[in-house]
């Protein structure tokens, strides 16, 4: 029996449906490791019969640690404490011939020299620029030196990576993109894959928010919603934008609810220096404009709730920098939600405008409010639109017919 060995900080990540598949495979035995605390909040996602290992992320002292290193100095030692467990348990016989790891927190390190003979297939998520992409895209958010060194430093743990693993993995051709061109041939465009067979219009005619700013409510069918959702409301996702646009948007639709997905803590952007959520410091500057009885913060959703709503909604808004794309914009447009999006990379890779969804650009608020204007007086266009967006995701980056059979198949090849 052969051994695979999942590596992912907050497992099962990326790797959720490639361990369920692995875990049914007889001729597998399914390891997976990732930082304790992040596992336990994710257990309900891990299949049964898997062997799911644990470390602890030490607490590292940071006051004489200047500010560009601290995550280089994070993944180290994050890197140290995973070797610890996998060097335990290699001596209880743990000796994969395949590792599928994301290497972005520093856990992708030392797996080489622990296990030599191991295949390594890394997912290559994102390469930090100094100078382009997400640095200094809004001038909102300059960036100085400062930042460019801690980016620059950043990809350390890229580059050691790339140089490691066998093969790698992006999502989309824009991510493979922002790595060095050198490495290019090394990394396969795989997308993670969606479950179309879970992820589609639902037959939902209501869906129930239980803290939401309103308390507990109860959104119908016949209720006009437009919808905007990040794992966090912060400038990278484009909320600061956003907000600025809401009191037209609501001027616009006197009687649509504005309902807005996500949670208060940090993901991708900076912290405001105020020390207030980034919901709290555009509450502050556009609260005043709104109608707030038709502006509904739901917080973190449940994940069937959040595709209640994508089947529900008239205009699905999404913004991001130049980014990583959320798993969110794929699953709204497997909903055959009407999907409403900046005109950034990568998302144009996947939206074409007028065809499967509208576009516009990222600091024109009249080119968003012009968008949601026509779309709402054309409800056939919106349908239409819609089922284009969900043949789009069943044709190109479905689980079961396409991602799935692609990362199988690298793994076997690998293998030979």
């Amino acid at each position: 029996m052969m051994q695979i060995l999942f590596v992912h900080q907050n497992f099962p990540g990326q790797y959720r449906y490639l361990v369920q598949y692995y875990s049914q495979q007889p001729e597998w035995d399914v390891y997976a490791i990732g930082e304790k605390d992040c596992v336990k909040r994710q257990l309900h996602l891990i299949p049964k019969g898997i062997t799911v290992l644990g470390y602890d992320m030490p607490k590292v002292a940071k006051g004489n640690i200047p500010h560009n290193i601290k995550y280089t100095v994070d993944h180290t030692v994050r890197a140290d404490a995973l070797a610890a467990v996998l060097c335990r348990q290699k001596k209880k016989g743990l000796n994969p011939s395949v590792i599928l790891a994301h290497p972005g927190w520093g856990e992708g390190l030392y797996l080489r020299e622990i296990f030599p003979s191991a295949k390594l297939i890394y997912f290559f998520e994102y390469y930090f620029s100094t100078v382009k992409y997400n640095i200094n895209f809004d001038p909102e958010f300059p960036s100085g030196l400062a930042q460019q060194l801690h980016y620059r430093l950043n990809n350390a743990t890229n580059l050691v990576s790339l140089d490691v693993a066998d093969i790698g993995v992006s999502p989309t051709y824009w991510q493979q993109s922002t790595y060095p061109k050198e490495y290019h041939s090394k990394i396969r465009v795989i997308h993670d894959g969606v479950n179309t067979q879970l992820v589609k219009p639902r037959l939902a005619k209501s869906v129930t928010f239980k803290n939401s700013s309103h308390g507990e409510l109860t959104l119908r069918h016949t209720d006009e919603m437009i919808t905007y959702s990040v794992r966090n409301l912060e400038p990278s996702r484009g909320f600061h934008r956003y907000m600025r646009a809401l009191p037209r948007l609501q001027a616009l639709r006197p009687n649509a609810r504005f309902v807005i997905v996500g949670g208060d803590e940090k993901s991708y952007s900076d912290k405001h220096p105020s020390g207030k959520s980034w919901r709290e410091v555009m509450l502050d500057e556009v609260g005043q404009q709104l109608d707030m009885e038709r502006v509904i913060f739901t917080g973190k959703i449940p994940y069937q709730h959040l595709l209640d709503l994508f089947s529900l909604t008239a205009i699905h808004i999404y913004f991001t920098t130049p980014f990583v794309l959320s798993w969110s914009l794929m699953e709204a447009m497997a909903c055959e939600a009407t999907v409403l999006a900046s005109s950034t990379e990568p998302v144009i890779e996947v939206i074409k405008e007028g065809e499967n969804g509208f576009l516009f650009d990222f600091f024109d608020e009249d080119e968003l409010v012009a968008q949601v204007e026509k779309l709402m007086g054309s409800p056939e266009l919106r349908s239409s639109i819609g089922k284009a967006a969900r043949d789009t995701i069943v044709k190109q980056y479905d689980l079961q017919n396409c991602c799935l059979f692609k990362h199988t198949e690298l793994v076997e090849e690998k293998l030979q």
